[in-house]
């Protein structure tokens, strides 16, 4: 019973001793002093020997002097060769564990890394001067950069350079000789391209999906956006869904701009249409005509399903109620959107088609097809006003204000640049006219307007 009183009084002592820090600051004053007097003669198991001194209490003071020591070295954000000598020497006269010198010595590295490789961030380019620091202190603990970067400080490397690309990508463009940057400062810190690749995937993406946004602004694709996006492809590790979706929104780019053209598709001519002979069909799809006739009681509508073929100088609507053919030259006033379009015919009531789905080709198709067959004629109610062409600095600031996301829903794909008051409704370019949608709340508003 009295050993055990006497280990429960020493180990509340320990818990609660008013006097050990007292006592601490007194184990490293003898230890300091025989440092200074004794040098390489002095011995911490020798300094105590005989003295009533707790183990644990000697080892803890001998760690206090030993980081005592290292801070007074790295005043300078360095340690030379002769302070790391001089350290070496300290931690052995200490007798503190090979093990434990190790990592209070890392923990004090890191920390100097930390602060070199923030100031590098400052303006993005790591220099011959600040590639010498980080070499430096990695050689303090034994290694080189590269291994000091993989094994301590892998997440701050890969923050470094995701704070490059970044600062390279600020303009919405990047440049081989901003690419070809970023891969040589990876290499001075050790990093391999595809570690580089993976640390900035997101940031990547995000790029590569602000770019996508500017090349949809104007529903064409040029030769250079072209250009752009295979050198991204092929430079940037994107991940396949991505990749596969930003190749989709291309091809549909690529479809409007043909269409913008005067290319047009051409499909294979429908059973149970009475296709002329030299016609060309361009698209064929089910779709419900709205028919509106003037009664003597009052306007009517009636709605037949059926399907819409348009050709190269004929709208074609065929179903078991009802059938009706428009030469193009006939239309003087067309409109529509992406599930729908309305012509009328000189003394004829509107006629409106209404599509089961939404599709960005559709109506381009028709309109681009009326436009071919007569120009001249066509009183065109969607194309007149205001360009709908939002210029690139207007571009840029909308992106960073929404921070590339959708003003709805916050998505950060499928992204469109969207005019707040439509430009058919008399609104302009301007930045507070300008907004970042998703396709998907793009379409929900253009079903309320």
């Amino acid at each position: 019973m009295a050993s055990l009183k006497q280990w429960v009084k020493k180990t509340v002592a320990k818990w609660v001793d008013p006097n050990k820090e007292e006592r601490m600051v007194y184990l490293v004053g003898i230890m300091h002093e025989g440092l200074r007097t004794q040098k390489e003669a002095f011995s911490v198991s020798r300094a105590f020997q005989g003295l009533n001194y707790d183990e644990d209490d000697v080892a803890i003071a001998a760690e206090r002097l030993y980081r005592a020591i290292l801070t007074r070295g790295w005043e300078d954000e360095r340690l030379t060769q002769q302070e790391r000598k001089v350290a070496r020497w300290v931690a052995r006269s200490l007798e503190i564990p090979p093990a434990r010198v190790s990592e209070i010595n890392l923990e004090f590295a890191q920390q100097f890394f930390a602060s070199a490789l923030a100031e590098a961030m400052e303006d993005g380019v790591l220099d011959e001067d600040e590639e010498a620091r980080l070499a430096e202190i990695a050689v303090s603990v034994g290694m080189s950069t590269a291994q000091f970067v993989n094994r301590f400080f892998l997440a701050n490397g890969e923050g470094f350079l995701r704070g490059i690309f970044l600062a390279a990508v600020e303009d919405n463009h990047l440049s081989e000789e901003e690419w070809n940057h970023l891969l040589t400062t990876a290499e001075k810190l050790g990093l391999a391209r595809d570690r580089v690749l993976a640390a900035i995937s997101p940031q990547a993406q995000q790029f590569v999906e602000h770019v996508l946004a500017d090349a949809k602004s104007d529903g064409r694709l040029s030769k250079q956006e072209e250009d752009t996006f295979a050198w991204l492809f092929s430079k940037l590790q994107l991940p396949a869904g991505f990749k596969q979706y930003v190749e989709g929104e291309l091809h549909l780019l690529r479809t409007l701009t043909a269409i913008d053209e005067g290319r047009l598709p051409q499909v294979g001519c429908p059973s149970g249409v009475a296709i002329r002979a030299g016609e060309i069909v361009h698209l064929h799809e089910h779709a419900t005509w709205r028919q509106l006739r003037m009664l003597t009681s009052g306007p009517r509508q009636d709605d037949h399903q059926g399907t819409i073929t348009l050709t190269d100088n004929r709208l074609i609507f065929s179903s078991q109620t009802k059938s009706h053919s428009v030469n193009y030259r006939k239309i003087v006033t067309y409109r529509g959107g992406q599930d729908w379009f309305e012509v009328q015919t000189e003394g004829k009531p509107v006629s409106t088609f209404f599509f089961p789905d939404k599709s960005p080709v559709r109506y381009p198709i028709f309109e681009t097809a009326l436009g071919r067959a007569n120009q001249m004629i066509v009183a065109k109610i969607r194309g007149s006003g205001p360009s709908r062409h939002i210029p690139r600095d207007v571009r840029q600031r909308v992106w960073q204000r929404y921070g590339g996301r959708c003003a709805e829903c916050q998505a950060t794909d499928y992204l469109e640049f969207d005019h707040i008051i439509p430009v058919a409704k008399g609104g302009s370019n301007s930045d507070n006219n300008v907004q970042m949608l998703c396709r998907r709340c793009n379409l929900k508003k253009s079903d309320l307007i």
